[in-house]
């Protein structure tokens, strides 16, 4: 079935959001062939809404996180996210529906119509694309990554999604945290074309990384940065840019959380080329755009 797609989305207590995602996927212009929801241990009433919506809707899915959450984001959301991915797949396929195209779609995002329909002709129009997204807002209209953050080739993980082409060869979803950026690193190093859709506007009801806090959000994405190996002058340029937005205090927090990381020394990222790339050539590449040279 060409354009056709396959979506997962994990849910941890997100009763009140969900009922917003499902009508925006109902309304889109190209319709999703299979969504997956994977609910990892809510207590709100999440799963059993869930079942009674995928009950009368055959192109919807439930499921139970394959693990125990100890602690929520991180490597455990990339493990769920790459294991919906794989689930929504394999449900595709028993309809015998051979999808081309495989996303990430985050719990509270909310979708024009044609969001769909514009990502598939992204893919349709430019065959090398590997990695693609929508551009994220949050509910008061700030864009996620500002302009001297933001980079047009870095898809983001919200709405993050996948020529199945992709995906397959460079082994799936990285299952460890920082995933959506490690997507993005090891398809361009296969040779595929990354790509963030500017004029595609997705919604966030709050500002990216916030819904435990300000603190506890921005500090993740320091330790994120960490494991990942970005270069210490790229934490500093970011801890700058974060200050200069607000929360203010939200280079502070990412400076604390890259610090402490690295003062216990915490773990590396397990991919050396993600590793290599984040502390070599995202430097250079930086640069490059700073001098104006292409190579």
């Amino acid at each position: 079935m060409k354009g056709s797609y396959v979506l997962t989305t994990p849910a941890l207590d997100e009763r009140d959001r969900l009922p917003d995602l499902l009508a925006d996927l109902e309304a889109q212009t190209t319709a999703p062939a299979v969504w997956l929801v994977v609910d990892d241990g809510s207590t709100d009433g999440t799963w059993e809404w869930l079942q009674e919506q995928a009950a009368s809707r055959d192109w919807m899915e439930v499921r139970r996180s394959p693990e125990a959450a100890t602690e929520y984001l991180g490597g455990h959301v990339a493990r769920i996210k790459r294991w919906g991915i794989e689930q929504a797949r394999a449900a595709a396929a028993e309809r015998e529906i051979d999808p081309w195209i495989a996303g990430v779609l985050d719990a509270d995002i909310r979708l024009p119509a044609d969001h769909y329909e514009r990502l598939v002709a992204a893919f349709e129009g430019e065959p090398g694309l590997g990695v693609a997204s929508s551009i994220l807002v949050a509910g008061d209209g700030e864009v996620d990554l500002p302009e001297g953050i933001r980079r047009d080739d870095l898809p983001r993980g919200g709405t993050q999604t996948f020529r199945v082409a992709c995906l397959d060869e460079i082994g799936g979803l990285p299952p460890y945290c920082g995933y959506d950026g490690a997507a993005n690193v090891k398809a361009r190093l296969a040779g595929w074309r990354c790509r963030l859709l500017t004029d595609l506007v997705a919604r966030h009801p709050r500002p990216t990384a916030t819904r435990f806090g300000v603190g506890a959000g921005y500090a993740r994405k320091g330790r994120y940065a960490y494991f990942l190996g970005h270069h210490p002058a790229l934490v500093a340029a970011r801890t700058i840019a974060y200050s200069l937005r607000s929360p203010r205090s939200a280079g502070l927090h990412f400076a604390r959380g890259w610090l402490g990381s690295a003062a216990r020394r915490s773990e590396r990222c397990p991919d050396p080329e993600v590793w290599r790339y984040y502390r070599r050539e995202r430097p250079l590449e930086y640069l490059r755009a700073l001098t104006g040279r292409d190579s």
